[in-house]
């Protein structure tokens, strides 16, 4: 098969795409399955496999075309003992919808006509959007589907067959109604109607996706099966969540109650229902963005610093265009460019304890990495008060977001006072971003953040610019708990300490600084970056998350109704024996490309799922793999105490222990 041709599956996925929320127009469900097994079906008569009547569908050739998208449907038609028309088997084929889409997208990736955003978003490639064309069945250019289509409807253009076949899908799912002005469609609805009619293969084909939408003949009955309830004893009998240990306590109760829970609490007078495994984090990473929404948990933060609309609690469209926005900001090849600035903080909290220093882990990292946050994403020193801003965000999350405090806990006087830096850190960003203090420096985050207000400032007003700051701040929590989380593993096993520090040595220890590329080559941080991946699986700082059904959906068999509060348990598949092999043992070797290969989908997920994935990950990785390292390099630490065994403080993220701690027995490198 000509790896280039394009199919009339992934010209209706290409049709489908709204590029300015980089979504599926059309919500996953039957009828959505019966365009997408229509297309298959239409596909295998383009190829003169099948012919297709109004009343009949013929096998007409049972070679396979040697394309995977369309063989299973071919070699299931060619065995049937009774010839049954185009409606059965497209309801038949409907059982592959969601094998075809998510094959089709890969397929598109792959060819080059789409790419792929972290979380669950496509676009257009630049070079297809650019052009308007990409290669077509026979090597030559092909114009885009979008732009043909809307020409031949619009501008009378003359369709060819296939084009008639996609007027037809596109006319059956309604799709004309979101791609066309609604005076447009009224105008040309007449025209639509007659070029779907053109094609007898096309029109049969519509007509029994029409007839399956609406008088199905194989459709059928959905049973949903009733959610099991946790009881509260099951609760308190688990260890592993008294000791923090949330992926490991939510695996035991998958394991026991299966993937959809009900947990004895309510929020809002909404039952809570946990969903987990790696079939709900599949689910959740390509169906999540039709039913769940994020607005509701998030909104009580946003208020306190006086936001109405923010990156982590949008949705749809908006979230997708603020995304696209800061991503070049968040993006691993941003913080590569800086890595001398990066290194040079690291070495200068590093340089600041002498041998016989003792420090707990947990909020000597999140200062340690509030700093590095604050240099790299906003350009400014925030260090003499630090202590107070952390201090009023952990109090925000733990009362609008967890709920664990009643909410005048955000009013005593030490928080009043602490609520003043929010201002200084505001004003201190403002004063350093201007275009003369920021002529010839990198990119940072803060400067994507006031580019995109200064571009649209009805999309992102003055009133919302101050959250994300906070939230960088904010992060830089969680990136000290996972730097807490990585060196006690380091420390922990003397020979991944030894490994670490040879690699660290020989990047640091010649004439000259590492540069970018050094990091780049995975071979020179291997046993670095391996132990960081394995540390949040063991140890993810953000094991949880939640969100609201707004669509009535149906999960591993079990109904959701509308306004349930979900809790997604996307890590409780890190401590799963069917996944990973000795989940309680810390084995970097599952990194290893022959291992790792052969991790099933939607296993590993430190960074959340779906739309919401951190946008910042690789980022993230870099940073810490560069910490590491330069620890290692300079410092030889020895935990306390000796035989810490690690514990958990699970809120308002996941944390070590403050009774971890660390000394610092020799200084190996001074800086």
């Amino acid at each position: 098969m000509d790896e280039f041709r394009i199919r009339l599956t992934e010209e209706l996925i290409l049709l489908m795409l709204d590029e300015s929320s980089g979504y599926l127009e059309m919500v996953p469900g039957w009828d959505f399955s019966c365009v997408m097994a229509g297309a298959v079906i239409a596909d295998l008569a383009l190829e003169d496999r099948i012919d297709t009547d109004l009343q009949s569908l013929y096998l007409l050739d049972a070679t396979p075309t040697g394309d995977g998208l369309l063989d299973p449907t071919l070699e299931e038609i060619s065995q049937a003992e009774d010839r049954s028309d185009t409606q059965y088997w497209i309801e038949r084929n409907t059982a592959r919808a969601e094998e075809i889409v998510s094959l089709t997208l890969q397929r598109l990736v792959d060819k080059g006509v789409l790419e792929y955003e972290s979380g669950g978003f496509w676009t257009l490639s630049r070079s297809v959007s650019r052009s308007g064309m990409y290669p077509s069945a026979d090597g030559s250019i092909r114009r885009e589907a979008k732009a043909r289509i809307l020409n031949v409807v619009l501008n009378d253009d003359i369709p060819d067959p296939r084009d008639v076949i996609l007027v037809g899908l596109m006319q059956t799912c309604d799709r004309f109604k979101t791609l066309l002005s609604e005076e447009d469609y009224e105008e040309k609805l007449e025209r639509i109607e007659t070029v779907a009619g053109m094609d007898l293969v096309g029109r049969s084909v519509a007509t029994a996706v029409k007839d399956s939408t609406v008088k199905p003949k194989t459709r059928p009955v959905l049973l949903t099966k009733p959610i099991p309830k946790l009881p509260v004893v099951d609760i308190l009998r688990q260890r592993d969540l008294l000791a923090g240990n949330i992926p490991k306590a939510t695996c035991r109760i998958f394991e026991k109650h299966g993937p959809v829970v009900r947990f004895p609490i309510s929020m809002n007078g909404q039952p809570v229902v946990a969903v987990m495994g790696p079939e709900c984090n599949n689910w959740v990473n390509k169906q999540g963005r039709f039913y769940l929404r994020s607005k509701d948990y998030i909104q009580g933060l946003e208020g306190v610093f006086g936001a109405s609309r923010t990156l982590p609690g949008m949705d749809g469209a908006e979230h997708h265009k603020m995304r696209k926005s800061l991503r070049t900001a968040y993006s691993r090849a941003t913080l590569a460019q800086r890595l001398p600035e990066l290194i040079s903080l690291c070495k200068e909290s590093v340089g600041a304890w002498n041998e016989g220093d003792v420090f707990g882990a947990t909020k000597t990292f999140q200062n340690y990495m509030s700093k590095q946050v604050s240099h790299l994403t906003m350009g400014v020193d925030c260090s003499h008060f630090v202590d107070d801003l952390l201090a009023y965000e952990h109090r925000a999350l733990v009362t609008h977001v967890q709920g664990a405090l009643p909410k005048f806990m955000l009013s005593t006087p030490k928080m009043k006072r602490s609520r003043k830096y929010v201002s200084e850190l505001l004003d201190a960003i403002h004063s350093s971003h201007t275009p003369a203090q920021r002529k010839g420096k990198p990119l940072d985050i803060a400067d994507a953040i006031l580019e995109l207000h200064r571009s649209d400032p009805q999309f992102l007003p003055e009133t919302d610019i101050t959250f994300p700051f906070v939230a960088a701040m904010v992060a830089s929590i969680y990136l000290g708990s996972a730097l807490g989380f990585a060196v006690y593993a380091m420390v922990n096993d003397p020979d991944l300490y030894a490994g670490i520090r040879a690699e660290a040595d020989s990047l640091f220890g010649g004439h000259r600084e590492p540069q970018a590329e050094d990091f780049g080559n995975l071979d020179n941080i291997d046993i670095t970056h391996r132990l960081f991946l394995e540390s949040e699986r063991m140890y993810p700082v953000i094991p949880w998350q939640l969100r609201t059904v707004m669509n009535q959906c149906v999960v591993n068999g079990f109904e959701l109704p509308p306004k349930t509060r979900l809790l997604i348990c996307h890590t409780a598949t890190h401590y799963s024996e069917d996944l990973f092999k000795d989940p309680l043992k810390f084995d970097i070797d599952r990194y290893l490309p022959e291992r790792w290969e052969q991790v099933t989908p939607g296993a590993y997920a430190p960074y959340g799922l779906g739309t919401h994935t951190c946008l910042g990950h690789r980022w993230l990785e870099l940073q810490m793999v560069v910490n590491l390292l330069v620890i290692a390099h300079h410092l030889e630490l020895q935990m306390l105490p000796e035989n810490y065994k690690m514990r958990i403080n699970p809120f308002p993220t996941a944390a070590p222990s403050k009774k971890l701690k660390f000394r610092v027995s020799r200084v190996r490198n001074p800086v």
